[in-house]
């Protein structure tokens, strides 16, 4: 990767791409401008020549240089210039599209509210501060387009474009944190109690999309390294302003127990540690996460940007009337919050912060590897919310008030939801196939039992009694540690499984489950049911019919000869042709069959080649001249009968194939598939080749 400077000292130095092969590719100048070389001539190609326009895509995952990564010749007079549009991905526009539907939809919701009943909050498009800064949101996201079109002339570099966009969305991240310090000085009487709204997650989530660089705007390989880590570091603080906004809370709300004295029992303290607990929570998710995407984690990135899309998901729910999901701060009181969710996922969705973990990528075939960040994200929220439901019912039964069924239930479903993400560890690592299929099994259930305690507390409806107790019962973080459960993590789950294409496509490609059969151990050699190398009767016979003997059918044997070394190669000598068996003729032994040893545990690539069943018989010897021993009964005889019998299932050949001893009957058996046959004949070995040529 080598940098070309301009020779002019204002131009920002621009950057030559190199492409697969090796070559350099394009210099990185603003577009609708000649590229930048020594002493203005082009940087690729003769002086005074035109270089021909070419795109070279990059094998970066999370990036792409369409529209930049191609060298452009000069405009010559007259010529149109190129749309600003051109060559833009199109997962730019989503980002694009999201981030000014959120800071637009952020305009008609509650910025702020005070702590009376006669304040219900301002608009965030009512005050002129907030409406301002979110207008110079939005039009930043217009900056790119305008770059593209040369609107900034030559001098201005695609970084330049990134430090400009990001200094537009700067100040709607100071206006946020000016008005979480009002809010949480509010608490210690200044003014009153305010409290922010919906519309600071939905505000700050899209001023965070608008101000980070575009896919079509990164330049390939590592030469931006730094400027990508600063979006790790964004990200992290994110999860620092979640995790002081949440002590705050947990002070001023142990600061508040003397308003309580009433209720200052047992029961007010285990609510206020329940609560502090459930909030210091959800901290520690976002915690848990950014430290592994900080470490390079690819898979706990995408978890991520899974758990940004769930809270906006559960944010909407809450414009719609649902009050089960907190999505405001107060500083009295602590509790589970997603206030921060859709501004970390925004964060962790960056394009620069995709560029840092790409190298850690999960291979489409492992998605077991893919699903573990969320196996243990929903582990932590079924265990807090086992000890939430275990508070809840200690609680419950203490003060001898309605509803222990509720929050006995409530616990052994919680229980079940962690049993399960641990059990289906273990499920899913048995093979490729596993994963999919038990991962997909496994998020149904946990949305099944996350729907059945949603709908428990719903009927419950503890928000309507009025006795001060029940109050104290942490309701409140239970029912969003459920909307989180059911409404987030299944399909977190679902998305790792599913939504890239090369996953759907290796599933498409593992053969299926009902093909497995049981396999067979011969002595010393341990049971399987495939054995590596040997190609299935499926790659070559599926979706077709063949007429082969039903299993169970007799098959006419041969007269036994006296010799261990004949019985071993009478499957061999029996020639079928590729229909129904019919009876043939018994087969005499030939000369060098009585002169093959007598051992019965003889391999069969080691006796005697035996003459076609269709050459000229040997003249039989009279048995009663002839008295010889009785051989030994071959444990292997009903295994070699099994390889010669025409009705012998396909899969039970390929089995049968791993033994030495069977190939010579599986090569001269008329129903092995063609494959197979290929595979015994790159053996080698001179037995089984004989029996082959005579097929």
């Amino acid at each position: 990767m080598a940098g070309t400077p301009d020779a002019g000292p204002t131009v920002e130095p621009q950057l030559a791409a190199v492409g697969p092969s090796g070559q350099p590719v394009q210099g990185y100048g603003a577009p609708g401008q000649p590229p930048y070389g020594q002493h203005g001539q082009p940087p690729f190609g003769q002086p005074g020549q035109p270089i021909q326009q070419q795109r070279q895509e990059q094998q970066y995952p999370g990036n792409s240089t369409s529209g930049y990564g191609q060298v452009q010749a000069p405009t010559q007079v007259g010529a149109k210039r190129p749309s600003a549009f051109a060559g833009v991905p199109v997962s730019d526009y989503v980002r694009d599209g999201l981030a000014v539907l959120a800071l637009f939809a952020s305009l008609f919701m509650t910025w702020s509210s005070g702590s009376s009943y006669e304040d219900d909050g301002s608009k965030a498009g009512t005050r002129v501060d907030v409406l301002l800064i979110t207008l110079l949101s939005i039009l930043s996201v217009g900056v790119s387009y305008l770059w593209r079109a040369g609107v900034f002339g030559p001098t201005i570099g695609y970084r330049r474009i990134q430090d400009i966009r990001l200094l537009a969305n700067l100040p709607y991240v100071l206006l946020v944190l000016v008005y979480f310090a009002l809010s949480m000085l509010s608490e210690f009487g200044f003014d009153g109690v305010r409290y922010l709204d919906g519309a600071v997650a939905f505000g700050l989530a899209g001023a965070l999309l608008a101000a980070q660089p575009r896919r079509g705007e990164i330049a390939p390989g590592d030469v931006d390294a730094a400027r990508h880590r600063r979006w790790l570091f964004v990200m992290l603080g994110i999860v620092g302003l979640a995790a002081v906004t949440t002590m705050v809370q947990v002070i001023t709300f142990a600061l508040s127990a003397a308003d309580y004295a009433s209720a200052a029992s047992d029961s007010f303290w285990a609510y206020m540690v329940a609560q502090s607990l459930a909030a210091l929570l959800s901290v520690a998710v976002l915690a848990l996460v950014a430290l592994k995407v900080f470490l390079g984690s690819d898979a706990w990135r995408f978890t991520g940007v899974a758990l940004g899309v769930g809270a906006a998901f559960l944010s909407v729910l809450v414009l719609l009337g649902v009050d089960s999901v907190g999505l405001g701060y107060f500083p009295g009181s602590a509790w589970f919050s997603i206030l921060l969710w859709m501004a970390f996922g925004a964060a962790v969705s960056a394009p620069s912060v995709a560029r840092t973990t790409h190298r850690t990528a999960v291979a489409p075939g492992d998605r077991l590897t893919a699903l573990r960040p969320v196996l243990v994200l929903t582990l932590i929220l079924a265990s807090a919310l086992a000890v939430l439901m275990l508070v809840g019912l200690g609680q419950t039964v203490v003060e001898d008030l309605d509803g222990v069924a509720t929050w006995s239930v409530g616990l052994v479903l919680a229980l079940l939801l962690a049993a399960a993400t641990v059990v289906v560890v273990k499920l899913a690592g048995r093979d490729e196939r596993s994963a999919f299929v038990m991962g997909s099994v496994y998020a149904g259930a946990v949305f099944v039992l996350s729907l059945i305690l949603m709908i428990l507390f719903e009927v419950q409806d503890f928000d309507q009694a009025s006795s001060m107790e029940y109050v104290l019962l942490p309701t409140g973080s239970v029912r969003q540690l459920i909307m989180v459960l059911a409404w987030v993590m299944p399909f977190a789950a679902l998305a790792v499984l599913w939504l890239e294409k090369a996953s759907r496509a290796h599933f498409k490609s593992l053969p299926a489950s009902g093909n497995t059969v049981n396999g067979f151990a011969f002595e010393g050699a341990p049971a399987q049911a495939q054995q590596p190398g040997i190609p299935t009767p499926q790659a070559f016979y599926a979706g077709q019919q063949h007429q082969i003997p039903q299993q169970g059918q007799p098959v006419q044997q041969q007269p036994a000869p006296a010799t261990a070394a004949q019985e071993s190669a009478v499957p061999a000598v029996e020639v079928h042709e590729p229909t129904a068996p019919v009876e043939e003729p018994a087969v005499q032994p030939t000369h060098a069959q009585e002169q093959a040893p007598v051992q019965g545990s003889a391999p069969a690539q080691e006796q005697a080649p035996v003459q076609d069943a269709a050459a000229e018989p040997a003249p039989a010897q009279d048995e009663e001249d002839t008295v010889r021993p009785t051989p030994a009964a071959d444990p292997d005889a009903a295994l070699l009968a099994e390889a010669a019998d025409p009705a012998t299932p396909l899969t039970r050949l390929q089995e049968l194939a791993t033994h030495p001893r069977a190939r010579v009957a599986v090569a001269g058996n008329p129903s092995t598939y063609p494959a197979l046959l290929a595979w015994l004949s790159q053996l080698g070995d001179p037995a089984v080749n004989e029996a082959l040529g005579r097929r």
